[in-house]
């Protein structure tokens, strides 16, 4: 069975929309970005830079548009993240490589490309600069050492109130980021619930935001511990539709045998979600240090560590990255 991780989805799904896209850049870009940029321009770039490689990173949504004063294309790259990744310029670096070699095979020139980050998890997300990864060396070095930034748009820094009424005007948008700022917090979540929905009332009525709220809905299901009742009836409170909606959709995904229900755990929308997402980030934290410790050497252990599924194990070997010596050390708990 393929393993999706809802805050992926989730966040593909609202992204893919051209409208949330220039409603987030406005709110969150710095000003002398935003007005050197036309967002008119604005265009999903359909194409998949993701390979076997890249594909358990990326969540691969990429934008292009033309400045405003001269006949020049920016790419934009959109990166989630509901964990904090402890070198994130390592993965960027190989998607920009994916991108620019798509540039030169159409003989086309080089584009800029702006990555950002949108980072919603528990940890706190340290940003720092590429060459401070590069511990003891001299100044002299650092121009052998790849420099760029990346824009860190960290939800934990915006209370509920500012991402409601400030940095964000669309109402999708306002929902979605609420929705995964809150995500780990089933308390908070589920006292929110009500006042998050009610932003959407009348967008729910519409086509448009009958679709979204789908989205909505499984989002809850897979991601958090409210249960299935609780989502109905407040949704039942705010919109006539959405209450409806979301009881066919708990019946749909029963039928399916794609959610187990709260009686059985909801075993695949855990093991999809917060379990797959702790793994995935877990080996990515491993191959890093392995990296950048041992070099190559180290990342000969990739293929035994990619098989481990105990998250236990995993925080071990990340551990033993961190104060070994050697590989042998590392390689005995393998």
């Amino acid at each position: 069975m393929e393993i999706i991780n809802p805050h992926d989805k989730f966040f593909k799904e609202t992204f893919s929309i051209k409208k949330n896209v220039i409603d987030f850049l406005q709110g969150t870009f710095p000003p002398e970005i935003l007005k050197k940029l036309d967002l008119s321009t604005l265009t999903q770039d359909n194409n998949s830079y993701i390979d076997e490689e890249l594909k358990e990173h990326f969540s691969d949504i990429v934008y292009t548009c033309f400045c405003k004063d001269k006949e020049l294309r920016i790419t934009l790259l959109f990166e989630h993240k509901s964990y904090a990744v402890a070198c994130p310029y390592l993965q960027l670096m190989k998607y920009l490589l994916k991108i620019w070699e798509a540039n030169s095979k159409q003989a086309q020139r080089l584009m800029a490309v702006i990555p950002v980050i949108l980072y919603h998890g528990k940890e706190t997300w340290k940003v720092r600069r590429f060459r401070d990864y590069f511990e003891g060396i001299d100044e002299e070095f650092f121009r052998f050492i790849p420099e760029f930034e990346y824009l860190l748009t960290d939800l934990s820094c915006y209370s509920n109130e500012e991402i409601k009424n400030r940095a964000f005007r669309r109402v999708s948008l306002q929902i979605t980021m609420l929705l995964m700022r809150n995500i780990y917090n089933d308390k908070i979540l589920g006292d929110k619930l009500k006042g998050f929905f009610e932003i959407g009332k009348q967008y729910f009525e519409e086509g448009e935001g009958l679709k979204f709220l789908e989205s909505v809905i499984r989002y809850l299901y897979y991601a958090s511990d409210i249960s299935e009742e609780r989502v109905i009836d407040t949704l039942k409170e705010i919109s006539e539709e959405g209450g409806k909606l979301s009881m066919t959709i708990a019946a749909r995904l029963i039928e399916k045998g794609k959610m187990a229900g709260r009686a059985e755990g909801k075993v695949e929308g855990k093991v999809e979600g917060r379990v797959e997402g702790r793994i995935e980030g877990l080996k990515e934290a491993i191959e890093i240090g392995l990296e950048l410790k041992y070099g190559v050497e180290g990342l000969r252990l990739l293929e035994r560590i990619s098989k481990i599924v105990v998250i236990e194990k995993l925080e071990a070997i990340k551990e033993a990255v961190k104060i070994s010596k050697n590989l042998e050390e590392i390689e005995k708990l393998l």
